[in-house]
């Protein structure tokens, strides 16, 4: 991830070099006192790599902090197309298979809070999954339902459910994913049962969201409560979820795909 940035690359080349020279060179020539000549490279080397390790952790660290403030333009600023704008130019940066999944579904959540679905999905499919990486399957799985459930596909989002219930289920993944997983299934199932316009339980969907500590959860929350009130008649509670959705979304698709529905 350290390539991905100029400033964290700046901080590894730049900074190891100085960092290792100047660690280098003062261990030369204060530390070599009574000592022979190995002993006084040794020396020297050691304090030169030390230099350029603790050049290559700012390096991280600075990574760490780029990419964060990247996420928080969608999940908390929820600012789609600023996001997408600042983060699409990564998936040109080397980096390990890991990283580069949980980029592509980031993007994919960008994408489909732009409202453009079809273009998260076309993302979705570029992450490798297989045996040795079922949390990262599961994980593509519950986005694929969310995304063809904002396509209008309810049958191939229950096909994505059903397929991650039965992955948690074989236990190939670990407990705190797993737990993760099923509570992304319940949500899942309300979001599908609103879609085929079935009453669901709105006390329990504000509950959600007044526990939720993500602006990006408690947005989708609202969305799909506005969504679940006026089909089943509550124009209170309708009017309130739509205002939230109009004051804190609208830099997302939700407000325009509220006064389409």
């Amino acid at each position: 991830m350290i390539n991905a940035f100029a400033k964290s690359r700046r901080a590894a080349w730049l900074g190891g070099a100085l960092l290792g020279a100047a660690a280098g060179a003062a261990t030369w020539f204060w530390a070599g006192t009574g000592q022979n000549t190995f002993t006084h490279l040794l020396l020297t080397a050691l304090a030169a790599f030390v230099g350029v390790n603790i050049a290559l952790y700012l390096a991280r660290m600075i990574a760490t902090r780029e990419y964060q403030s990247r996420l928080l333009l969608l999940y908390e600023q929820l600012d789609p197309k600023a996001f997408l704008a600042a983060a699409e130019p990564l998936k040109n940066a080397p980096m390990n298979a890991g990283p580069r999944s949980t980029l592509l579904v980031h993007l994919a959540n960008g994408w489909l809070y732009a409202g453009q679905p079809d273009r998260a999905l076309e993302i979705l499919n570029e992450i490798p999954t297989g045996p040795k990486t079922p949390e990262t399957k599961g994980l593509v799985l519950g986005n694929q339902a969310t995304c063809w459930l904002a396509q209008g596909n309810p049958d191939k989002a229950q096909s994505c459910m059903d397929e991650l219930r039965r992955l948690v289920d074989s236990g190939a993944c670990g407990k705190d994913f797993s737990a993760k997983a099923r509570h992304t299934l319940a949500y899942l199932e309300l979001c599908l049962a609103i879609h085929r316009g079935k009453r669901v339980n709105l006390q329990a969907m504000e509950k959600d969201f007044e526990t939720s500590r993500s602006p990006f959860h408690k947005l989708d929350v609202q969305y799909r409560l506005a969504l679940a009130a006026r089909r089943c008649g509550d124009a209170e509670r309708c009017a309130r979820a739509q205002e939230y959705v109009s004051n804190f979304g609208q830099k997302t698709a939700y407000p325009v795909l509220l006064n389409e529905k």
